[in-house]
C-alpha cells in the first residue's frame, strides 16, 4: 500500500511533520518579538564573527577559539555575496534556520524516544523557553551555536541508528561549527564501550581518534593564530589551567546555579518514582547515552570560558527528555504551570538590559565567577520557584476533600 491508496494515511503522516515545524516557526517568532538586538559596544568575540563573513581568515582576525568555528561565518558570507541581504540579515536568516531546526529536530527526537507527542510538544517548549537556547541567540545572532545543536540532534539521531560513518562524518564537520558537537561521538563510543569489546568497536575508536584529529588538528596546524582567548588551551599548560579554573570556588558555585537553573522544568517535576517509571520507557543503551553526552557537556562546561549560561545549553537533549517524560501524565494545567514558572524564571517576554553591561550579567546571574546581591537573589528565586512548582504540581486533595469532591460533581 502507497501514499496514493491510501490518502488519508499519507494526510496524516504530512501533518506529523508540518504541525510541528509550524509550532516551531510560530515559537520561534513571538520569542524574536520579544527580543531586542545587542548593540554594537556589547558584541565582544562575536566581532571575530562578522568579520570572517566579510574578511575570511584575516590576520586580525585569527583568535584562538573564534577563528576554528569558521563555518557558520563561511555560510552567513556566502548567503551575502549570492543575495542582496546585509551581514546582519544574512546572519538573522542563518540563526532563523538554526533555530527552527532545533525545535523541530528536537521534537522529533523526543517523540522518537517517548512515542508520544504530547511528551515532544513538551520537550520542544521547555528547550524553546530556555533563555539561553533561543532567546538569546535572538539577541547576539553572529554566534554559531544555534547552528551546532541540531548537528547534535543529526548527531544523536546517527548514534541511536548506529550509523558510525555519517556520526563521525557529522561530528567532523560540526566541530568546525562548535567544540561542544563532539558530545555525540564520545557518548556513541563510550555507551559502545560499555556494552562489547568486539573488533569493529576498537576499529571504530581508531577511525574516530583519526577523524577527530584531523577535524581539531588540521585546522590549528594551517591557520596559526595571533592571540589566545580560552580558558583551557590544547598545550602543555592545559593542566595547570584547569586546576585554576577548578580553584575559583564563585565559578564553582555559579556551575552548580546554572546546571540547576537550566534544569528548573524538570525540578518542578521532580518525582523519584516517576523518574524511575519514565527513564523504563527508553533502552538502556539509549539512556547511557544520555548520560555520557550529559557528561561530556559538564566537563566542556567546566573547562570553558566566562560563559558558563550559554555552554549549559547543550544539556538541550536530555532537559528535554526529561521534561518530556516527566510531563507526559501530567494535565494541561499542570504543564502550563510549569512552563509558566519557567518563563518567568528565564525573563522571555523581557528585553535584555543593553543600557549596561553590570545589568546584563545581573539579568539571568551565574557569570563567570561573579557572585553579587544580584546573582544570590537569582539562586534564591530559583529555589523558591523550584520548590513552589513542585508543592503545585505534585499537590494532592485529601480523601474527605476528594469524597467531597466527588460527590459534589455527581
Amino acid at each position: 500500500m502507497n501514499w496514493r491508496s491510501n490518502p488519508k494515511l499519507s494526510l496524516s503522516r504530512l501533518k506529523r511533520f508540518v504541525v510541528p515545524s509550524g509550532v516551531s516557526i510560530a515559537l520561534v517568532l513571538l520569542i524574536d518579538i520579544l527580543t531586542n538586538g545587542v548593540p554594537v559596544k556589547l558584541l565582544f568575540d562575536s566581532n571575530v564573527y562578522i568579520g570572517m563573513a566579510e574578511l575570511g581568515f584575516a590576520p586580525e582576525l585569527r583568535i584562538s577559539p573564534f577563528i576554528y568555528r569558521y563555518a557558520a561565518p563561511f555560510l552567513v558570507g556566502i548567503t551575502h555575496q549570492f543575495t542582496d541581504l546585509s551581514i546582519y540579515k544574512s546572519f538573522k536568516v542563518i540563526t532563523y534556520v538554526g533555530a527552527i531546526a532545533e525545535l523541530l529536530g528536537v521534537f522529533l527526537l523526543v517523540r522518537h524516544l517517548t512515542k508520544s507527542e504530547k511528551s515532544a510538544y513538551i520537550g520542544m517548549l521547555s528547550v524553546a523557553f530556555s533563555l539561553y537556547n533561543l532567546k538569546y541567540p535572538l539577541y547576539d545572532v553572529y554566534r554559531p551555536d544555534i547552528l551546532a545543536y541540531p548537528i547534535i540532534l543529526v548527531g544523536t539521531w546517527l548514534a541511536f541508528k548506529d550509523y558510525f560513518f555519517p556520526l563521525l562524518l557529522t561530528t567532523m564537520i560540526g566541530l568546525q561549527f562548535r567544540e561542544f558537537v563532539i558530545a555525540p561521538l564520545l557518548a556513541y563510543l563510550a555507551t559502545k564501550l560499555q556494552g562489547e569489546r568486539s573488533k569493529t568497536l576498537i576499529r571504530n575508536v581508531a577511525i574516530s581518534t583519526t577523524g577527530l584529529f584531523i577535524a581539531i588538528g588540521i585546522p590549528r596546524l594551517l591557520i596559526p593564530v595571533m592571540e589566545h582567548a580560552e580558558a583551557v588551551q590544547l598545550s602543555p599548560k592545559a593542566f595547570g589551567q584547569v586546576v585554576q579554573l577548578l580553584s575559583l570556588w564563585p565559578r564553582n558555585i555559579n556551575i552548580v546555579y546554572i546546571f540547576l537553573a537550566y534544569f528548573l522544568p524538570c525540578l518542578i517535576l521532580y518525582r523519584r518514582h516517576q523518574l524511575k517509571n519514565a527513564l523504563e520507557e527508553i533502552p538502556v543503551e539509549q539512556i547511557r547515552y544520555l548520560a555520557y553526552y550529559s557528561g561530556t557537556v559538564f566537563l566542556l562546561l567546566v573547562i570553558g570560558g566566562t560563559d558558563i549560561d550559554r555552554f549549559a545549553t547543550y544539556f538541550f537533549l536530555p532537559l528535554a527528555v526529561l521534561t518530556g517524560l516527566l510531563a507526559k501524565n501530567q494535565s494541561v494545567i499542570k504543564i502550563l504551570l510549569v512552563l509558566t514558572l519557567q518563563i518567568i524564571f528565564n525573563r522571555i517576554w523581557l528585553p535584555f538590559p543593553v543600557w549596561d553591561f553590570e545589568l546584563i550579567i545581573n539579568f539571568y546571574g551565574g557569570w563567570s565567577n561573579v557572585i553579587n546581591t544580584a546573582s544570590i537573589w537569582r539562586f534564591a528565586e530559583l529555589i523558591a520557584l523550584a520548590v513552589l512548582g513542585n508543592f503545585l504540581v505534585h499537590f494532592r486533595f485529601s480523601s474527605k476533600q476528594k469524597t467531597l469532591s466527588e460527590s459534589g460533581g455527581g
